[in-house]
C-alpha cells in the first residue's frame, strides 16, 4: 500500500513573496489508491472548490467557507453506496494571492508534514478548528475517533452525515446587465435593442427568467456551472458580435454578477449593489474575486479599481476569456495578448473624484502633486521610451510602498528625479499639463495665436498681482490670493487673466459653476484663437470632471476649431468616449495619434482617467506593441546585415568602420529595451542607418572610380613614356609590374561592387596599384634617361654627319679655290707653296671642320632636342608616324617533279 506525503503537494505551490489578499478557509486533502472516481473532483468544484496542487494519488482542493464542508457531507452520503478506497481530511488554511493572481496555501508546520496511506473504505477527519462552523451545517457532525499513523498530533474527528438531507451547494447569482445608453432615446435605441436581444438570447437559453427595468436586465443564476456558462457564452457572444463590426449587432454594456448571501431578487437590485454603473468597464462581468476564482483556468482576472481596491476576495473585479472557443481557424486566427501595466493602487484606488488637473483620485485638486511643477517636461515621454516594460510591475509596486509611507515627501523627491520610479510618477502628471497651472502660466507669457506653434513665442512675464497671486494658489497660500487678486482685479477690470485665475480658485473650491463663469467671461476677453480655445478646453474639463462627457466633447470640438492643429482635443475626446463606455470609438481617436507620434502610446498605457476601458485599451495597445516589436525584430536583422556588410566592405583603419559600429551597437542597445517608443526608435534609427550606410557606399564607390581612372591615366602615361624605350627586351620586372596593375584595375572596373568581397577586395587592391605605379615611375626615370640619351645621340649624330659630309665638302672645294685666289692676286708664292702642301692644308681642314661639326651638331641638338621630342609624341599620339612597310610573304618554293619510275626489265 502506498504512503502519501503531503508536503509533495505543498512543494509544488508557486512562492509569493508579495501577497495581494490573504483568505482563510478549508483545505481537503484527497487521497486515493488505485483511481480515482471522476465523480468525487466534480461534486468538489460544483460546491464551489477548486484545485490548488495535484500529483499521483493525491490532491489539495480550497474552499473558501463551510461550502467545503457541505461537499463532505455530500461526498460521506454517497460513499455509503458506492465503495471506494479514498481519505479525505479537512483542515484551515490560508489561501495567498500575488499582484499577479498567483493562488497557494499556507498551513500550520504540523499539518504539512503528514503522511497518509488510505484503507479501504472511504474516510473523511475534519480538524477540530472546524467544530464551529459544522455546528451551523445541520445533518453534519463530527465522531471521536483513533488517531491514525502519520497524521498531525490533534483531536482529528470522523465526519457523520444524515442521509435524509440532501446538503445543496448553495451557490447562488443575482446578475445584472445594462446596456449603455437609453433605449428611448433616438440616437442610442437601436444599439440598445441589438445587444439586449443577443443578450437575452443566452439567458433564455439557460432556461432563466428575468427582469427589465429601468434599463437593467435582472436574472438568477442557480450553480456553478451554469454561472460559468453563462459568463462564457456572454464574453464569447460579445467578442465575435465585435469582430463583426458593423454587421455584427454589436453595443457596449457593462454586467455584474453578485453572490445572492445577503440579497434578495428584486427591481431595485442595481441600486442594492452599491455599484457605480458609469465607471464599470463594458463587455466584460464583474464578481467578486471569490467568484471569479471558482470560475477556473479558462478565464482571467482583472481589476477593477474605479469599484474597489481589490484587497479581499469579496472587491470587485472582472473577467475574460483565455480563448474565444468557437474560432473556425484557430491557427489564422489573430494572435491576442494584453500589457501587464499595472498603476500604483496608491494613486489609482482613492475614494475622491478624478482631481481636475491630472486625473488621480486620491487627492484633491488643492492637493494636487502637479502645483509643485513649474513648468513643461515633454521630455518626461522621451526619457520614459527608455524603460523596459518588463520592469514596470515592479516600479509600480514599489511606488506604493513608498508612497503609502510619506506621500508628500517622497512625491516631491519623484517630481524632481531622472530615475526609473521618478519617470513612471512624472509621466502620470505629465498627462494632464494641458489642465495645470503651469499651461495657464504660457497662455499669459504667449504671443502667438494659435495652439500649439503660439507656445513657442513666449514673451517675458507682464503685468503685476495676478503672477503674485497665480504663486500664491500655487502655494495653497489664502490669505495672500485674495489680498493680490482684490490688487489685480482693480488695477486690470477688463483683463482676462485675473478672472481666469479665478476659475482656479473656485475649481479648487469646488464650485464648478463659478469656475466655468469665470473661465467664460475670460474667453469673452481674449483676442487669441490660443486663448479662445484654451477656456473653451477648460470648461470642456469641467463637464468631463462633472461626469457629462457629452458636453465635454462638445467644447473640446469647439476647441478644435480655433485651434485645428491642436491635438489635444482629439486625445480628450478619445478619453471621454472611453469614460463613456464607448471603448471602440474612444480608440479611434486615440491609435491614429498613437501611430503619429510615439510617445503617445506610453501617455495612452498610464493614463489613469481610461481606467473604465483599460483593459480593451491595453488589448488594442498590445496589438500595436506586437506589430512594432515584430517591426523592430526584422530591423535588428537588418542591422546585423548592415553591420556585416560595412565590416565586410572597409577596412580597419577606415574611419567610417568605427563609426558605423559605434551607431551599430547604439541600436542594438535599443532593441534591446521593451517599449513602443524604443521599437520605433530603432525602426527609424536603422532606416536612416541603412540610408547612411548606402549613402557612404556610393560615396566610396564614386572615390574609388576617381582613383581607378587616375591610375588608368598614370598607366597610360607610363605606357607612352615607356613605349619609346628603344631596349624592350630589358623591360621584364617593368612589364610585370605594368601587366599587374592593368590586370588589377581591369578587375575591380570589371566585378560587381554590390558584393562585399569584391568591393574591399577593390580598397585593398587601390593601395597596391598606388604603390606598383610609383614603382613604375621610378624605374621610368630610368628609362627615360635612356630613351632621352638615345633619342639625342641619334639626333646629334645625324646632325654630325651632314655637318661632316657639308665640311668634307668644303674643304674639298676650298684648298683649290684658295690656289686660285692667290694666283689670280699674284700671290704665286703662297699659291705655290699651298700647291705643294695641300694634302697637309686639307686635312688640318677637315680636322677643324670635324671639330667645328661636331661642336655645331651638339650646339643644335641641345637647342632642338626638347621640341623635336615633342613633335615627335605628339604625331605618335595622332597616329601620323609612318608606318613600317609590312614585309611580302616569301614566295613558296616548287616542289622538284617526282622522278619517273624506271620501266621494268623485260
Amino acid at each position: 500500500m502506498s504512503t502519501f506525503y503531503i508536503a509533495n503537494l505543498l512543494e509544488k505551490l508557486p512562492q509569493i513573496p508579495t501577497t495581494r489578499m490573504v483568505h482563510n478557509g478549508i483545505c481537503i486533502w484527497v487521497v486515493w489508491d488505485g483511481e480515482l472516481d471522476p465523480g468525487i473532483p466534480t461534486m468538489l468544484e460544483d460546491y464551489g472548490g477548486f484545485r490548488i496542487a495535484d500529483a499521483y494519488g493525491q490532491a489539495l482542493w480550497f474552499f473558501f467557507s463551510e461550502e467545503g464542508l457541505r461537499a463532505l457531507g455530500r461526498i460521506q452520503v454517497w460513499g455509503k453506496v458506492n465503495a471506494m478506497r479514498l481519505f479525505m481530511e479537512a483542515v484551515p488554511a490560508a489561501m495567498l494571492v500575488s499582484p499577479k493572481f498567483e493562488r497557494s496555501l499556507t498551513m500550520s508546520v504540523e499539518l504539512s508534514r503528514q503522511h497518509v496511506s488510505p484503507g479501504e473504505t472511504l474516510e473523511i477527519l475534519l480538524h477540530p478548528n472546524l467544530k464551529q462552523q459544522l455546528a451551523h451545517l445541520p445533518g453534519l457532525s463530527g465522531q471521536h475517533t483513533k488517531p491514525t499513523m502519520g497524521l498531525a498530533r490533534v483531536a482529528f474527528e470522523r465526519l457523520e452525515a444524515d442521509t435524509a438531507l440532501s446538503y445543496d451547494p448553495g451557490l447562488i447569482w443575482y446578475c445584472v446587465l445594462r446596456p449603455l445608453g437609453d433605449p428611448l432615446s433616438r440616437n442610442t435605441a437601436e444599439g440598445w435593442r441589438n445587444i439586449a436581444e443577443e443578450l437575452l438570447d443566452i439567458v433564455e437559453r439557460l432556461g432563466v427568467k428575468f427582469i427589465r427595468h429601468e434599463g437593467f436586465l435582472i436574472f438568477e443564476l442557480s450553480g456553478l456551472r451554469k454561472f460559468r456558462s453563462w459568463t462564457r457564452d456572454t464574453i464569447a457572444r460579445i467578442m465575435r458580435l465585435k469582430e463583426e463590426g458593423e454587421q455584427g449587432h454589436y453595443w457596449p454594456s457593462v454586467m455584474a454578477a453578485a453572490s445572492s448571501k445577503g440579497r434578495t431578487l428584486g427591481k431595485d437590485l442595481p441600486r442594492r449593489l452599491g455599484l457605480d454603473w458609469d465607471q464599470m468597464s463594458p463587455d466584460y462581468p464583474h464578481m467578486s474575486y471569490r467568484s471569479a476564482f471558482l470560475l477556473g483556468d479558462d478565464f482571467i482576472i482583472h481589476e477593477a479599481r474605479a469599484l474597489s481596491r481589490g484587497i479581499n476576495v469579496e472587491d470587485w473585479c472582472n473577467v475574460s476569456l483565455v480563448q474565444v472557443e468557437g474560432a473556425e481557424d484557430a491557427a489564422d486566427e489573430e494572435p491576442k495578448g494584453e500589457l501587464a501595466v499595472p498603476l500604483p493602487s496608491a494613486l489609482s484606488g482613492g475614494d475622491a473624484k478624478p482631481c481636475f488637473y491630472c486625473g488621480l483620485n486620491n487627492h484633491t485638486p488643492r492637493h494636487c502633486p502637479s502645483k509643485l511643477l513649474s513648468a513643461p517636461k515633454p521630455e518626461v515621454w522621451e526619457l520614459f521610451g527608455d524603460v523596459d516594460m518588463g520592469g514596470l510591475e515592479a516600479l509600480s509596486q514599489g511606488l506604493d510602498t513608498a508612497l503609502a509611507a510619506d506621500f508628500a515627501t517622497e512625491s516631491a523627491r519623484l517630481l524632481a528625479g531622472n530615475d526609473a520610479p521618478s519617470l513612471f510618477y512624472q509621466s502620470l502628471f505629465e498627462t494632464g499639463m494641458p489642465f495645470q497651472t503651469r499651461f495657464l502660466e504660457l497662455v499669459w507669457r504667449s504671443k502667438g495665436k494659435i495652439l500649439p506653434d503660439g507656445l513657442a513665442q513666449l514673451g517675458q512675464r507682464e503685468g503685476e498681482f495676478f503672477w503674485g497671486a497665480l504663486a500664491a494658489l500655487r502655494s495653497d497660500d489664502a490669505e495672500n490670493y485674495e489680498a493680490l487678486m482684490t490688487q489685480a482685479l482693480g488695477k486690470y477690470p477688463r483683463a482676462y487673466q485675473p478672472k481666469s485665475l479665478q476659475g482656479f480658485q473656485a475649481m479648487e473650491a469646488g464650485d464648478w459653476t463659478k469656475a466655468v463663469y469665470y473661465w467664460q467671461e475670460s474667453g469673452r476677453q481674449c483676442y487669441t484663437a490660443l486663448q479662445r480655445g484654451y477656456f473653451h478646453f477648460l470648461e470642456a474639463r469641467a463637464a468631463e470632471i462633472q461626469g457629462d462627457s457629452h458636453s465635454a466633447i462638445a467644447h473640446y470640438r469647439e476647441t478644435l476649431r480655433e485651434n485645428p492643429k491642436w491635438l489635444e482635443p482629439v486625445y480628450r475626446q478619445g478619453v471621454c468616449l472611453v469614460k463613456m463606455g464607448f471603448i471602440d470609438q474612444g480608440l479611434q481617436y486615440l491609435l491614429p495619434l498613437v501611430t503619429a507620434d510615439a510617445p503617445t502610446f506610453n501617455r495612452v498605457m498610464l493614463d489613469p482617467e481610461l481606467e473604465r476601458g483599460r483593459l480593451q485599451v491595453l488589448a488594442a495597445l498590445w496589438r500595436v506593441w506586437s506589430a512594432a516589436r515584430e517591426e523592430a525584430r526584422s530591423r535588428l536583422a537588418t542591422l546585423a546585415e548592415l553591420t556585416e556588410s560595412v565590416r565586410g566592405r572597409f577596412l580597419e583603419e577606415d574611419p567610417y568602420l568605427a563609426e558605423a559600429t559605434a551607431r551599430a551597437e547604439v541600436l542594438t542597445t535599443l532593441g534591446k529595451v521593451s517599449n513602443y517608443v524604443a521599437f520605433k526608435r530603432l525602426v527609424n534609427g536603422v532606416d536612416a542607418f541603412e540610408g547612411e550606410v548606402k549613402k557612404a557606399i556610393e560615396v566610396e564607390l564614386a572615390a574609388m572610380r576617381a582613383k581607378q581612372d587616375r591610375q588608368v591615366e598614370d598607366l597610360k602615361g607610363i605606357q607612352r613614356e615607356a613605349a619609346w624605350f628603344p631596349f624592350p627586351t630589358l623591360l621584364r620586372e617593368f612589364n610585370k609590374d605594368f601587366n599587374y596593375c592593368a590586370t588589377r584595375i581591369n578587375w575591380m572596373r570589371t566585378s560587381p561592387m554590390d558584393e562585399a568581397a569584391n568591393f574591399r577586395k577593390s580598397r585593398e587592391s587601390i593601395p597596391e596599384v598606388d604603390e606598383r605605379i610609383q614603382t613604375l615611375r621610378t624605374r621610368l626615370i630610368t628609362l627615360r634617361l635612356v630613351r632621352d640619351t638615345t633619342f639625342f645621340t641619334m639626333l646629334f649624330g645625324r646632325n654630325f654627319m651632314w655637318m661632316e659630309v657639308a665640311s668634307l665638302g668644303l674643304s674639298l672645294v676650298l684648298v683649290p679655290l684658295m690656289v686660285y685666289a692667290f694666283q689670280r692676286f699674284g700671290q704665286g708664292w703662297v699659291a705655290e707653296m699651298v700647291e705643294h702642301q695641300k694634302w697637309q692644308l686639307q686635312k688640318g681642314l677637315v680636322v677643324i671642320l670635324t671639330i667645328s661639326a661636331l661642336a655645331l651638331a651638339a650646339i643644335n641638338t641641345a637647342l632642338s632636342f626638347d621640341s623635336k621630342k615633342r613633335k615627335l609624341f605628339k604625331l605618335a599620339e595622332e597616329g601620323k608616324l609612318p608606318k613600317k612597310k609590312p614585309k611580302k610573304p616569301a614566295k613558296p618554293k616548287k616542289k622538284p617533279a617526282p622522278k619517273a619510275k624506271a620501266a621494268p626489265k623485260k
